[in-house]
């Protein structure tokens, strides 16, 4: 029986096709698709092919199966699950004739799609079935088997290079492939190159880029969190960055970081007020408990050689015995491994005031140091102490050797 499809237009050739098989009848269809059962490419690909990439094949119909399929197709030859079932359950050149033809009906369909990229597998063709994961997790058919393939992919060093054309404004794959990496907790490396690119186009969203920079942080791989971090700003980065504090600080970067603590014991309170004449300035009110060494910091991405730091500063009413001081440590060496500090700085009666000391980051100092506020003697900040200071026009230069 010729039963009609319901599209129409482009899809009339492989409609046609289809029909043309339809109209053998349920069983003679079935009897005519199971004929040829010599082994394949969709065949090779779902039971030989040892892939960790996806579990790309339908469920087989058993032949006990098949007559019934071919009956439901009989009936409506729309049903995309009945092709895709038949389909797999199909060898040889049948198979390979009969796919492009059911995919142009249903190209949307998660078995199709699977058998697709099973193929181009079975091929070799990375291109197409990158093509096809992409689509798949773009669109989230097939739920988390897709984004897990690609990522498999992408953390064997196969993927990233096909996946990149993918990298266009308005897709959302790539923070589904990264989930998938996650979740297999596989190597984050191969990732950095895209998600530095997604995070230049704007393609990721913010947060999504801050957190794998926390986590880069955290495991120390500083290399690696400032070159994505570097790769989401506009504009070329300096050594210290905001060194004038007229931007809001970002977070989880290599922006200012405050020590946070509850309110409550809050030992400083760290804000950016407008001062007169200075615009934005870091504002520091010191409240009489004990506080957090450091009260603020920056990590620097500074390598060996001597650098000056030079900033102003304004106390009002600052009760210290020692003072405050800026400080450089070699974080990789310890807390306490010192590669530069400033002089004591005292109350100034709210009059600006300008500070310079010189740093020496030596070559055992790591990739990255410190430039954090502290108090000039350790037992001040257990002891706490009171007043406010405030700092503007922070520049750090490298000095000729």
């Amino acid at each position: 029986m010729d039963m009609p499809l319901t599209r129409s237009g482009s899809d009339d050739l492989p409609r046609l096709a289809i029909q043309s098989l339809m109209a053998a009848g349920g069983g003679a269809l079935v009897g005519w698709l199971l004929w040829l059962g010599a082994s394949t490419h969709l065949r090779h690909a779902c039971l030989v092919l040892d892939t960790p990439y996806l579990p790309l094949c339908a469920t087989a119909a058993p032949e006990a199966d098949a007559e019934q399929l071919g009956r439901r197709l009989s009936r409506n030859p729309g049903d995309s699950a009945a092709w895709a079932s038949l389909l797999t359950a199909q060898s040889g050149p049948t198979q390979e004739k009969l796919l492009p033809l059911v995919a142009s009906v249903f190209p949307s369909d998660p078995n199709v799609m699977r058998l697709q990229t099973s193929d181009a597998l079975a091929r070799n063709d990375l291109e197409r079935a990158v093509t096809l994961l992409v689509q798949m997790t773009e669109h989230r058919i097939g739920d988390a088997e897709p984004p897990q393939a690609l990522a498999r992919l992408i953390a064997e060093g196969k993927g990233a290079a096909l996946v990149r054309p993918h990298l266009t404004a308005g897709s959302q794959w790539l923070p589904r492939v990264i989930q998938a990496v996650s979740a297999l907790k596989l190597p984050l490396e191969p990732l950095f190159p895209l998600l530095a690119e997604a995070a230049a186009k704007r393609i990721v969203p913010q947060e999504t880029v801050q957190s794998f920079v926390r986590s880069l942080k955290a495991e120390r791989k500083w290399s690696d969190a400032y070159g994505l971090w570097a790769a989401q700003q506009r504009q070329p980065v300096p050594v210290l960055f905001n060194a004038s504090f007229d931007q809001p600080f970002q977070q989880d970067g290599f922006d200012w970081e405050v020590t946070r603590t509850p309110p409550s014991r809050a030992g400083a309170l760290v804000t950016q007020q407008t001062e007169r004449g200075h615009g934005q300035v870091l504002e520091i009110q010191y409240t009489g408990r004990a506080v957090p060494t450091p009260v603020i910091r920056q990590y620097l991405f500074a390598s060996p050689g001597r650098y000056v730091l030079y900033g102003q500063y304004m106390t009002s009413k600052l009760r210290t015995e020692q003072g405050l001081a800026w400080a450089v440590r070699c974080i990789q060496e310890g807390p306490h491994a010192l590669a530069g500090r400033s002089e004591a700085l005292h109350d100034t009666s709210r009059v600006w005031k300008s500070f310079r000391f010189e740093v020496e980051v030596p070559q055992n100092c790591g990739m990255v140091a410190a430039l954090q506020l502290e108090t000039y003697a350790p037992f001040e900040a257990a002891a706490g102490l009171k007043g406010t200071v405030s700092f503007d026009r922070l520049e750090l230069k490298r000095l000729e050797p």
